[in-house]
This record gives C-alpha cells, structure tokens and sequence, in this order.
C-alpha cells in the first residue's frame, strides 16, 4: 500500500533539571547533534557524522535592541521530538518527499529573564537550526551571531560575498586559503572586499573521509539575506546579515528566523539528492495549483546578447519584439512541442533612461495580435519584467501590470533587477521582501515568476509554487559579453546554487563558437576551431554538454536558448531537448567529484522512461553508468548523444555522436566525455 502523510510526533520535555546540554541522532542513527552552554551561558552546538566531527563547538545566538541572547543564558527546558511525514511537491525532483527529522528546542533565558528558543531539527541528510522569539509587540533584530566552526581544513567551493549579485565564477580552495586575495580573483572584476567573506551555498569536502557538507538557509521571510564571515585563526564561519542599516529587521512577535542549514553526506551527490531546504519550508498556500505548469520555452533572448537585435525599439540594430519576430519564435515552439516563448524589449522605456511602462508595448508590438496567434498555436507568453533596479517604479505598476498581462491570458514573468538599487542592496530586509512580494502578488493572479538577479533561493517555491525559477548565478549569458565562465563553472553549480533551488541557466547552445555565423573564416571547412582566429567570446562546452545541462541543471522551466535556424542544422541533437522532461519522479546523483565532473540520473514524473546526463570539466574523461536503477527486468531503448570521437570544448564542439542500443538494470554503459564534454543518454521503457 502507498505510504503517504504518516505523522510521529513526540515530545520528552526535560523542564526543571538542571541538564546543561542535549544530545539527538538523526533517523538512521549517522549524525549527532550536541547542544549545550558554555562557562560563559553561550549557546552553542556541534555535529558529528559517521564518526568524524564536521562542525566543532560553535556559538548561537542573536541581539535585539532590546535584549542580547548570545551570553549569560541558563537553560529553562529542553524538548525533544520527531516527525515523519510524506509530502508531493507541485513539481519538483521528486514526486514525493519525505520530511523526517528528530528534533530538540532549546528554551533559554538571559539575565534579564528575557526567552528565547532555539530549535534544532535534524534530518539524515543534516540540520536546520533557528531562532524564535515570543512575546507581543515587536522586537528591532540587529544581529546574529549563527557559528559554523569547521572541523577540518576542508576543499571548499565558493563565491565571494556580495551585497548586488552572484555571478561570479567559483574559487576552489582550502578553507585556510579563503582570503581577500582570493576573494578579489573570485569577484572577476572591481570588487572591494572589505570583510573576509563568502556568499552561500558553500560546498565543501573533508579530504580524511571523503564525507560532504554544504552550508545555506532556508525559509527567508521578513529578514535579510545570510553570508558568512570567515575567520582563519578560529578556522569558523559566522553570520551576516545583509545591509547597512543598524536595525537589520523589524518584526513583529511571535517571530521565527530563517533556517540555517548544514547539509551533510558521505559522496558529493548527497549535496545534490537533499531535500532539506525545501522541507524547512511551509507546506503550499495556493489551493489550486492547476495554472502552474512546467515547460520548455524558446525566446528572443540570445538574439539580442549576439548582437543579432536589441531589446530598444530605437536602438542601433533592429528590435527584436516585433510581432513578426515574435511570431516566428512561436511557430519554431510549436513546431517542436515546447510551452513558451518568451519575449524581451517588447515594453515601453528600454535605452533611453526613461521609467519602464509594464502596460505599454512599443507600436511595432501588437500584443492583442501576439496573445491570439500564441494561443492559436497552444503556445504560452512569458512576459519580462526588467526594472533596471528601479524597484519603487516595479512596485508601484506590479499590481497593475500582473493584471494586465493576466487579462491577455499570459501568467509566466520573467522579472530583472540589473544594477545597483537605490538605498539599497539586493539581500538586505526591504528587497527580500520585495521579492517575496513579486511572488505573492503573482498568485493573487495567476502569475508564474523567474526572477533574474534574484536573493538567493531558499526553498519558498515549496510554499508558492508560482516561483517557478530564478538566475543567482553566472549563467550561459556570460558567454556571449565576457570572456565566459571558467571551464569548471558547470560542474560546480549542481552542488552549490542548485542545491538552493531551481537555476534559470538558459542551456541549449548549439552554435558553440558563434562567431562562425558572423565570420565565416572562423571555422576550417571540417569544422574544427581555427586556432588563428580570436574567439572573444564563445561557450566553452561541447554540444553534447549542452544537452546534458537539461538532466544535470534543475529547472522546471527550461529554455531552449538558441537561435532557430541554429537548431534547424541540428536536428537530430534537437530531438533530446524535445523529448527530455522537466518534471521529475526521482533524482539520483549516480557519479561526481564538485567542480570535476558529475552524472546525474532522472526518472520521469510521467512514464517510466529516465533520463541521465554527465558533464566534464577540462579533462577527458571515461565514466562507467551502471543502469541498476532501472526498473527489474524491464527493457529499456537506450538512446546516446555522446561527444564525437574528435570533439573537445576547443577542438571540435559540434562532433557528436548518436548511438542505440536495448539494455537492462543488469548493464553498464562505458561513456567517454571529451574535455569540456558531456553526454545525454536516454532509456526509453520498452
């Protein structure tokens, strides 16, 4: 019998005794969890996993502008409990997750008399830690001392912190190494550091064991956004909250605060099989979800990063939200089965600092005729939202422009905040709940939402599931205006952003070295790179790579980002993107070394069919996918698109290779991948 929604709930309440710590394991009995005081009443915890403490002895606690809950606390009671409970996600990784913990909360009082509880959920795949606050009225937050002291000099996959954005390429260090020097080579362009800091997820790997943990949040509501401050002489991370203001967040009680999250396993691929940030969040507000749908969509979006056409109706090349434009865009998703297109520049306010209009196209877009021929053809809109980081004009037409664009049957946004916001920055308190509200409002009206340069994802699209997407990386649009991402970006991102949330990266680039479309002298007749010619800018990946993104990157939403005609030339490539989902039953990480390499297993939500993609960094290398995973006895058509024999990111991109062969949960299949290469292999039930 299926198992669903089974609940355990107890509580062994230690009240009165004079215990100054508590201990919990998780529910297979590998991690260990030690709360207690110091000498000097500070709260503070450690974990252990499999034996080896991860996270040594490390302070708790936060500060009100009325009361200081970091020392001097006595411990009132300790509570212990567990929970198990199967959830189904809207969409997802997962069908169904299980949310499974044993839990401890801790209620202290400082000298003062004043309370405050600590509670602590520990799950197999690691632990949530928060702080809450009780009482009326409202309580001025300043600061919180959350600690995360290592237990060992581990290699460590990060970003340096920063208040606007997170694209930055990924430095891959020893935890000692994490300085301001590294941080201004991670920054990759003028960035003055001025703290010793990393923005989070963080990925890191105990060396002595091989074992894993990642650090994040979850849960971000009325409160800012989390980096961490390292400290090389006590080898410890310690929060921070975003923004300049004094008073970091002004609530109202009771209050709880975000989670604070550690996510812990013995191989990389646990990073990536955690459901942990979702299930620190609320179940989902939305009774009917039936309007948020998962799809692939198509845009005019890449046009214009090449050069090819402009978001400006009066710019210097041609516009690129035309209704005939868009048209074409439609009838290419309709011709190969995706969901969307979605248009860039088609509003008022582009290139000429004038204040965005969110209700009026420019005249060479007609948006009544756009939204009748979309529908025609069952394609739906995405409409984008670019704010310029003008966020009080977003504000004030939001209401107004989700409905107008819900009166023309189009609920799928694409906001942007590009810039630097006045008065503020893109984590602290006042735009995390901005963003929040982008989300809330869009439910009010049937409004999907992708937000670019976004807060970090925190696992609040559990809660609204109208927040389908966001960017908070350096995604594939680096390629087309910088000197691209580095060639282990790719490989690092399923084990730090991903693990956030779903990551708008708009894979699919199929026309590797696109200069060839502009030069023709840029590419020998055979197709190899032509080593004379200076490739300014290009996407370093092979194209099998490219159709592996759509297994290894999460979205449920995928663009299919290139140009049409570049497609057209691949059809045969194409035919993966067409086939491969977007909604998933399982996930199984099935290989990978961070910022190596990795291969990653999906199984459809929808049949039986699964589909597994690997991408490399680059070095070439060889992978054994053993198929144990498929169904029984079963027969599966299992379908390759492999690097070609002469393929490599700067050699011959495009070669590729397309091969069949029936196999079962008995086979393994022995796959090479060329450097900076991938593959997508597809195992059709048979």
């Amino acid at each position: 019998m299926k198992r669903f929604l089974y609940i355990i709930a107890v509580l062994l309440p230690m009240v009165g005794c004079n215990t100054t710590e508590g201990e919990i394991t998780s529910p297979d009995g590998r991690t260990t969890l030690l709360f207690s005081l110091t000498e000097a009443g500070e709260p503070a915890y450690s974990l252990t996993y499999d034996g080896e403490e991860l996270v040594a002895l490390s302070r708790l606690g936060i500060v009100t502008t009325d009361a200081d809950y970091t020392s001097g606390m006595s411990i009132v009671s300790i509570e212990e409990g567990s929970f198990d409970e199967v959830w189904k996600p809207v969409w997802g990784e997962h069908a169904e997750i299980r949310d499974n913990y044993n839990s401890l909360t801790a209620t202290l009082k400082n000298t003062e008399g004043e309370e405050l509880l600590i509670e602590m959920r520990l799950y197999n795949d690691g632990l949530g830690l928060r702080y809450i606050l009780n009482g009326n009225g409202s309580a001025s937050i300043v600061d919180e001392r959350t600690e995360f002291c290592m237990g060992g000099d581990y290699e460590a996959h990060w970003i340096a912190l920063s208040d606007d954005d997170a694209e930055y390429d990924y430095m891959h260090t020893r935890l000692s190494e994490i300085t301001p020097k590294t941080m201004q080579q991670s920054a990759g362009r003028t960035h003055t550091v001025d703290v010793c800091g990393v923005s989070t997820p963080i990925a890191m790997k105990s060396t002595a064991t091989n074992n894993h943990l990642a650090i994040h949040e979850a849960a971000l509501w009325e409160y800012p956004g989390m980096a961490l401050t390292w400290d090389n002489s006590r080898h410890c991370f310690t929060s921070t909250l975003a923004g300049d203001e004094y008073i970091k967040s002004e609530v109202e009680l009771p209050f709880s605060t975000p989670w604070r999250t550690i996510i812990v396993g013995d191989r990389a691929g646990a990073l990536v099989e955690s459901n942990i940030v979702l299930n620190l969040n609320e179940p989902c507000k939305l009774a009917d979800t039936s309007w948020i749908r998962p799809m692939k969509y198509v845009g005019v979006w890449w046009e214009m990063h090449l050069k090819v056409s402009t978001w400006d109706c009066d710019g210097s090349y041609p516009h690129c939200a035309t209704t005939q434009n868009v048209k074409r865009y439609i009838d290419f998703a309709a011709e190969n089965g995706f969901g969307g297109v979605l248009v860039e520049g088609w509003n008022v306010g582009w290139g000429r600092g004038e204040r965005f209009d969110y209700v009026r196209p420019y005249p060479d877009f007609d948006i009544e005729e756009i939204t009748r021929y979309a529908k025609e053809h069952g394609i739906e809109l995405i409409g984008h939202h670019e704010t310029y980081a003008n966020v009080t004009n977003y504000e004030e037409q939001m209401s107004d422009a989700y409905s107008y664009y819900a009166a023309h049957g189009i609920n799928n946004v694409k906001t942007g905040y590009v810039g630097s916001i006045a008065e503020h920055k893109h984590y602290d308190r006042w735009m995390v709940d901005h963003y929040n509200r982008t989300v809330v409002e869009g439910a009010k009206h049937s409004i999907c939402i992708d937000i670019h340069e976004p807060i970090h994802s925190t696992g609040i699209c559990r809660t609204y599931p109208n927040l389908m997407s966001a960017e908070g990386m350096r995604g594939q649009e680096w390629h087309a205006w910088h000197a691209g991402n580095s060639i282990d970006h790719n490989p690092t991102l399923p084990f730090t952003r991903n693990i956030a949330g779903p990551m708008d990266f708009t894979p699919g680039i199929f026309d590797i070295r696109y200069h060839n479309t502009i030069n023709k002298s840029a590419a020998t007749e055979d197709g190899r790179v032509n080593s004379d010619y200076d490739y300014t800018f290009f996407v370093n990946s092979t194209l099998a790579h490219q159709l592996a993104q759509y297994v290894v990157f999460y979205s449920p939403i995928q663009m299919v980002a290139d140009l049409p005609d570049n497609y057209r030339q691949h059809d045969d490539a194409l035919e993966f993107i067409r086939d491969v989902p977007v909604d998933w039953a399982t996930t199984r990480c099935l290989d990978a070394e961070i910022s190596d390499y990795v291969v990653i297993a999906r199984r459809d939500k929808h049949s039986e069919d699964w589909y597994v993609g690997g991408i490399t960094d680059g070095s070439e290398r060889t992978v054994e996918v053993e198929l144990g995973f498929l169904q029984g006895s079963r027969r599966y058509e299992a379908i390759l698109y492999r690097d070609g024999d002469r393929a490599g990111w700067n050699t011959y991109p495009t070669d590729y290779a397309i091969e069949r062969q029936e196999v079962t949960a008995d086979d393994t299949i022995t796959i090479r991948m060329a450097a900076g290469g991938g593959f997508a292999l597809q195992l059709r039930a048979l």
